[in-house]
């Protein structure tokens, strides 16, 4: 469910209520609506929804500004009140602030100070608990090769498709940074622009280092050169994650394989679930047992540890069971081998969901996210069907 913020917008000059909705609705999960003739002093029955947020013209006097303001407080007294005004002097906006006014802002408006103002609302509110927060999922590999990237930006891919689901990748693969090449991005911004001016960290500031990769779907970038990692650090991913959790529904990070450090650690304690990738080959299930027993010791719930398998091909060398048995643990998911589909869609910088909608992995790969989002599932399948359709 999208983290959707009502936003009223009462303002008497029209042209500037058009420019504060046209900036609003450039935010994700934000939904403006327009007052018009004082609707809001009517009450909550005179409006469709109640909003976090209200947007007002100041008044004359301080008075004036008072009483319009406890009128809409007695309907709307859990929301955040803005005052648009030209006055800038020092008194008057320390007089509309003890008004309990949360952000006064100057005409003319400057979009970045409203859409920070508006992110500010939202961790408020998230933090609050009063809107929902979004969900992170991890994706790490028990080996290099296994396609953990391909099946982390087409799932995020995915979930963008989803109406009002606002999705963030980040890349923590800090030293390849495969993700980008996957999306045909050249990013200006990475990580290390967020971490170099950390001091400045707040919503817009994310907001503005994020990569747009489709609609719907932003992308932080790992380092464009292996010196820009040094000094990042588990405070840096923690806090990154923590305010996207806040801006975004979902968050896929897309991990370095079969390592652990303080980096990958904050990201899998922000997780809901960590997806250990396989193969059925003997090395990949050795290194995927050491490294679920490895997430356990640094105390990671195994119930958020899940093992998927891609390149899963009926029949192979290896059987289920077998794999099973030896990670002690039931493998949740199977993607099928389509390597000649996946390498076209890399070469592309296309996801394959939407290089190839209607091939078998495109198709198991929208299952995979659907089933994220889905409060209950069924647990016996897992992405392949077997003879008869049973799953397998």
């Amino acid at each position: 469910m999208a983290n959707n913020l009502i936003i009223a917008v009462e303002l008497a000059d029209n042209h500037l209520a058009t420019d504060v909705l046209k900036t609003l609705e450039a935010i994700p999960n934000v939904e403006a609506v327009q007052w018009f003739d004082s609707l809001g002093e009517k009450g909550a029955v005179a409006v469709k929804d109640c909003p976090e947020i209200i947007i007002i013209d100041d008044r004359p006097d301080i008075q004036q500004l008072n009483n319009h303001l406890a009128l809409l407080r007695e309907s709307f007294p859990d929301a955040a009140y803005f005052v648009v005004a030209s006055d800038q002097s020092p008194k008057h906006i320390i007089e509309v602030m003890k008004a309990g006014v949360a952000e006064y802002l100057v005409t003319p408006i400057d979009n970045k100070v409203l859409h920070n103002a508006v992110e500010d609302i939202r961790a408020k509110l998230a933090n609050a608990g009063k809107i929902a927060r979004g969900s992170v999922y991890s994706f790490i590999s028990s080996k290099g090769g296994l396609g953990a990237s391909v099946l982390a930006v087409n799932t995020a891919y995915a979930l963008a498709q989803k109406k009002e689901s606002n999705v963030a990748l980040l890349d923590l693969s800090l030293q390849s940074g495969d993700a980008s090449v996957m999306l045909d991005i050249l990013p200006e911004t990475s990580i290390s622009d967020l971490v170099k001016n950390f001091h400045r960290m707040d919503a817009s500031f994310l907001s503005a280092v994020m990569t747009k990769a489709f609609k719907q779907f932003d992308f932080l970038a790992a380092p464009t050169s292996p010196n820009e990692c040094q000094g990042i650090n588990g405070e840096h991913i923690s806090a990154i994650i923590e305010l996207g959790k806040k801006l975004y529904d979902h968050l896929i990070v897309d991990c370095t394989s079969m390592q652990i450090n303080e980096c990958s650690l904050e990201a899998f304690d922000a997780s809901e679930k960590i997806f250990v990738v396989i193969d059925l080959s003997v090395p990949a299930i050795r290194n995927a047992a050491r490294l679920c027993e490895l997430l356990e010791k640094h105390l990671i719930p195994s119930d958020k540890i899940e093992v998927i398998a891609n390149r899963f091909i009926k029949g192979g060398t290896l059987s289920l069971a077998e794999v099973e048995k030896t990670l002690e643990k039931r493998v949740s998911w199977l993607f099928p081998n389509d390597f000649k589909s996946v390498i076209s869609a890399i070469n592309k910088g296309i996801p394959l969901i939407k290089f190839s909608p209607g091939c078998p992995l495109s198709k198991n790969l929208a299952s995979f996210a659907d089933n994220l989002t889905k409060h209950q599932t069924n647990e016996k399948f897992r992405g392949i069907r077997g003879t008869f359709g049973r799953a397998i």
